[in-house]
């Protein structure tokens, strides 16, 4: 959510909610300790800064997207269905009010624009949004204006001439916060941008990878402030591990570890490549003329990763591969049922803390590599994570991106601080400090184009090598090297 990226949006919520959370810009969450350091002793550079960083605000809070009457012209887009289950689509249409906190929300943005604009916004749902824009636009149907496919299918797509570069529409302002930074930094490729997502959607913020945590537990065995732990830098790989042996017990004292013992840490099966990029490392990044370098087999990322793996496959560990503990649901009852101390879950699973009675945890961003680490990094698991796509055939693809850019920049202020403030902020969490971490967590997300494009399955190669319990990198990357360097030139072709 790109809530957190202008100073504008929290003047925004502190006016409607006469409160103050605990967060500031995302620069104030994400910046190094060195530069914060600087700045501090500074004094010049600091009020240079803060005069620069109070005009773009200024400006930013100016602007309203350009107006243009469409004649009542209807603007259709196809949408992840119920066969996405958590999830389905629920951010782009609403038919009316139903005293629902989003669905009110997305009413209210929608009707706003529709105002605005003199135009009507439809939505379909699908099975497979990327096979059916697939079908219509090589078919040369032009069925749907804006296609919403998951960002791991939207990818596959890429080189087939089924999608405009979003870069070359003058209405999108990709650019200003209500797009995700992060997104359109990770998802460039020679200078193009076929898809991104921000503001207009929620579903990037609950495939968000976080830590969470049993307070009780924690408060009895004298952890200490994880919160300040974090704020102070100190949240590290091997912190995480030393805090998390004081609870962990073989209930009946022998060499089988299952569901009926207690562990300080939970692994889930996509945890690894979660603690991975966490500590900073990568599996590809962009080079100097804007291509793609892929960057796993680095010394430096070698190193990340066995240590990741050191911890992963520690005999007291919990993990997915333990009798009894195979499936999430077991887990997340091991979990409530206060067995476990840290555990490894995408954020959409706090829902399923929501009804447990009298149950305490808090939330944490992935630790750091080490202290000399300068940020926070949290996967953003992009598998299920829907993001705007307009088809090559679109009839009249500025009109479409003008809606586009309209429906993200009246998000912030709708359905962006219903799905923060009301979802998160107001229900599900239960301190500030949890708040707090949540902007830091949301303002240190990560978009690999390793992860997401997969090249030669590179992408998947520490979660299978974690399924496998397995360090020998060496041999599990050299079976598929050719692979991953043929799909990475041909994708970087394809955006030539």
């Amino acid at each position: 959510m790109k809530f957190f990226k202008a100073i504008f949006v929290f003047v925004i919520i502190s006016a409607v909610l006469l409160s103050t959370f605990a967060c500031g810009e995302q620069n104030g969450n994400t910046e190094s300790k060195d530069a914060s350091d600087s700045a501090s002793s500074d004094d010049n550079s600091s009020a240079a800064d803060e005069s620069e960083t109070e005009t773009e605000s200024t400006d930013e809070s100016a602007y309203e997207p350009a107006v243009r009457d469409l004649d009542g012209k209807e603007i259709r887009f196809l949408v992840a269905g119920n066969a996405y289950s958590y999830y389905e689509s629920f951010e782009i249409y609403a038919d009316e009010l139903t005293d629902e906190v989003i669905n009110d929300a997305v009413y209210n943005r929608n009707q706003t624009v529709q105002d605005k604009y003199n135009c009507h916004i439809t939505a379909e749902k699908s099975g497979n949004v990327a096979n059916d824009m697939r079908t219509y636009v090589s078919s040369g149907l032009d069925t749907f204006d804006v296609y919403m496919p998951m960002i791991n299918d939207a990818v596959k797509m890429v080189g087939e001439g089924l999608m405009l570069d979003l870069k070359t529409l003058d209405d999108l302002m990709l650019e200003k916060s209500w797009w995700d930074q992060k997104a359109n930094e990770g998802l460039e490729i020679n200078g193009k941008l076929y898809f991104s997502t921000g503001d207009i959607s929620v579903l990037d913020n609950d495939c968000t990878m976080v830590m969470f945590f049993n307070k009780k537990l924690t408060s009895k065995y004298q952890v200490g402030d994880l919160y300040q732990l974090v704020k102070d830098y100190q949240w590290t790989l091997d912190k995480v591990y030393e805090l998390s042996r004081v609870f962990t017990q073989n209930i009946d004292d022998d060499t089988v570890w299952n569901e009926k013992d207690n562990y300080g840490l939970h692994v889930a099966f996509n945890a690894a490549h979660s603690f991975y990029f966490g500590c900073g490392g990568t599996i590809a990044e962009k080079s100097a003329n804007g291509g793609l370098t892929i960057t796993i087999a680095s010394e430096s990322n070698q190193k990340i990763l066995s240590d990741v793996f050191e911890i992963s496959y520690k005999p007291d560990v919990l993990t997915n591969k333990l009798p009894g503990c195979n499936t999430f649901e077991a887990i997340r009852d091991m979990f409530l049922n206060e067995q476990v101390m840290f555990t490894t879950f995408a954020l959409v699973d706090i829902k399923s803390f929501r009804n447990a009675e009298g149950f305490d945890f808090g939330i944490l961003p992935y630790p750091l590599y080490n202290t000399e680490q300068d940020e926070y990094r949290c996967l953003v698991s992009t598998a299920l994570v829907p993001c705007v796509c307009i088809p090559s055939n679109c009839a009249n693809p500025e009109d479409t991106a003008l809606i586009v850019e309209a429906m993200a920049y009246y998000s912030v202020d709708t359905l962006t601080k219903a799905y923060y403030v009301k979802t998160l902020k107001g229900r599900d969490l239960v301190d500030e400090a949890s708040e707090e971490m949540l902007d830091i967590i949301f303002a240190s997300r990560v978009y690999d184009l390793g992860f997401i494009y997969n090249f030669g399955g590179v992408g998947s190669l520490i979660e299978q090598m974690n399924n496998a319990s397995s360090s020998n990198f060496a041999s599990y990357y050299e079976a598929i090297q050719g692979m991953v360097e043929s799909k990475l030139q041909e994708t970087l072709d394809s955006f030539k």
